[in-house]
């Protein structure tokens, strides 16, 4: 396979023009609204107050990235079955739609909140304050806000963005993607990859 190939199996229906904007739509809205808010802060009468800052940062939480993001994946293991058997059998159509939606609005919701929580600590990366800062660390539980922290975030956020559009097309309500793909994996390699992969997913989280 070469990389065009790779790139078609990955990139969804939705293309990378929507993930592109959606990106700069929300992460652009936390990264303006830390310096706005930081601007305003300079003007309370204490010194240590932090109103605005401290708003942005409660405007999202790390913690409920991870539950929306977790909720999602534990949907899409149930998907997967189901679109299968809805290719296969027509009367499962109608129930693996619904809850192919379900799990995209998972993974959409989550994509949202990671990339506002991104344009924040970018704004922080680039010390908007040491307000700001220091409130960034205590609401996303990073110690240091680096590079390789944002670029893992932003790696694991797209990925939820691709999971959802590849299970769900908002205009025509098909699959794409890599779950297209994986739908048309023949059967005898997708089942034990799926059963490994959603066993050791679902040890994880109600092992942790």
């Amino acid at each position: 396979m070469n990389y065009q190939k790779y790139l078609a199996i990955i990139i969804p229906k939705a293309g990378l023009t929507h993930l592109k904007a959606t990106y700069l739509t929300w992460a652009g809205v936390g990264f303006i609204g830390s310096y706005v808010a930081t601007a305003l802060d300079e003007y309370a009468e204490v010194a240590y107050a932090a109103y605005y800052t401290n708003a942005v940062n409660d405007a999202v939480g790390y913690k409920f990235w991870i539950l929306l993001s977790v909720i999602g994946l534990l949907l899409l293991c149930v998907s997967l079955p189901l679109v299968y058997l809805a290719e296969q059998l027509k009367r499962f159509e109608r129930v693996a739609t619904r809850l192919r939606q379900l799990t995209y609005t998972f993974f959409v919701v989550a994509f949202d909140e990671g990339a506002l929580m991104i344009g924040i600590l970018v704004a922080n990366f680039f010390h908007a304050s040491e307000k700001a800062s220091l409130l960034a660390s205590k609401s996303f539980l990073f110690s240091d806000i680096g590079f390789f922290a944002l670029v893992g975030l932003c790696l694991a956020n797209t990925l939820l963005w691709l999971l959802g559009e590849a299970l769900y097309n908002h205009n025509d309500q098909q699959v794409s993607g890599v779950i297209d793909w994986l739908i048309k994996t023949p059967l005898k390699y997708a089942l034990p990859a799926y059963l490994l992969i959603s066993g050791l997913f679902v040890h994880l989280i109600t092992h942790q």
